[in-house]
This record gives C-alpha cells, sequence and structure tokens, in this order.
C-alpha cells in the first residue's frame, strides 16, 4: 500500500473517530437531561429543600404584618427601618434555627451533585474567575443573624446557577469562601449555611 493510501485510510480513521465522539457526546446529553426531568431529576432531588425554602418565604410573608411597607418612593431610612423591623421579628421566630434546618443532609448531597456537574464541563474556569472576582473577603456568618451591609455579595455565577433550584423572591444564594450561604435580601438576614460546599473553591484574600 502506498503512503498517499495510508494517508488516506488514516484521515478516514480521524473523521470516523470524531463523528463516533460527536454522537456519543449527543447521545450522553441527551440522557442527562432525560434524567434531569425523570424520577431521581433536579427536581426530585431539590425536592426537600424547595419545601423548606417555600416554608421560610411563608414564614416571612406572615410576619410582615404591622410593618410598614416599602415603597417606590421610599426613602433610605424607610428602607432601614422596614429592614430592622421585619429581621428583628423573624430572628424572634427562628430562635432555634441552626445550620442544616433547610440545608439538610438530604438536601446538601443534591447540591454537591449539581456543584460536581457543573464543574466538570469546560466553564469550570470561568466559575472560579467569577467567584474570584466577586468574593474579596472571607466571612464569618451566623445563621438567623445579619449578612454585613458593607460587604459587597458574591451570587451565583449563572453557569453555576443553572444547575440549582429557583428560589421564592427576595431570598439568594451566596458563595462565601467554600459555603453556599442562603440569604433573605428583604431583611439580611443569613437563611442558612452550606459549609464546605466548594471544598475546591479559588483562594480567597
Amino acid at each position: 500500500m502506498s503512503r498517499v493510501q495510508w494517508m488516506g485510510l488514516a484521515i478516514c480513521g480521524l473523521a470516523l473517530l470524531a463523528a463516533v465522539r460527536t454522537e456519543t457526546a449527543q447521545a450522553q446529553a441527551q440522557t442527562d437531561a432525560a434524567q434531569e426531568k425523570g424520577a431521581n431529576g433536579k427536581q426530585a432531588r431539590f425536592k426537600e429543600f424547595l419545601d423548606k425554602a417555600n416554608e421560610y418565604d411563608k414564614l416571612r410573608n406572615s410576619l410582615r404584618a404591622g410593618i410598614p411597607a416599602v415603597t417606590k418612593k421610599a426613602t433610605a431610612e424607610e428602607i432601614q427601618k422596614h429592614q430592622e423591623m421585619l429581621a428583628a421579628k423573624i430572628e424572634e421566630s427562628r430562635k432555634d434555627a441552626k445550620e442544616g434546618d433547610i440545608f439538610t443532609a438530604e438536601s446538601q448531597k443534591a447540591f454537591r451533585h449539581a456543584i460536581e456537574h457543573a464543574y466538570s464541563g469546560k466553564r469550570a474556569m470561568k466559575i472560579d474567575r467569577t467567584i474570584v472576582q466577586g468574593e474579596p473577603v472571607k466571612l464569618d456568618l451566623y445563621v438567623n443573624k445579619p449578612y454585613p451591609e458593607k460587604i459587597p455579595a458574591t451570587t451565583v455565577p449563572p453557569t453555576l446557577l443553572q444547575h440549582f433550584p429557583k428560589l421564592p423572591k427576595k431570598i439568594e444564594y451566596r458563595i462565601v469562601g467554600e459555603d453556599l450561604v442562603l440569604e433573605d435580601t428583604e431583611s439580611r438576614l443569613v437563611i442558612d449555611i452550606f459549609q464546605g460546599a466548594f471544598p475546591n473553591a479559588p483562594p480567597h484574600t
């Protein structure tokens, strides 16, 4: 067989291998999508977490009674007063709150699965860069206590957020060092903390 023929066969082989890999990747993507919608998919894995997050949302809504509402024309002082009054009522109502009340053991497994899945893709480095840019310090946070107002909050990057369940309004995820935090943005209280959610988190300053 001539050299030209060998080269032709090699090129054909490479093209076939590329096609097989593409087909395999597409099949895996379809399988992943089907699993996410199935009995063991994202919605099922996060059911317990969402149930508890919604319970907190209902509690907060019930505690707004008697507190002046914040309008679009509200002043900074009025917003702060609303925040402080609501926070005081929530702190009293959840005085026995502790880590793991919402981020239960089962829920933590679901988040670890989601984080590992997100970091297994090509966008892992982009996720890390976004976290580094948004997180200036390591904070000591406590459940049912205020999130420091003067410290910029690090939100979850969109490429990672798409793997997490959607939260009720005015509740957001925060990344603090290796921890995943739930913050009530209306009262500025820390709802719960999942310590060590990001064991391979990029260095913080």
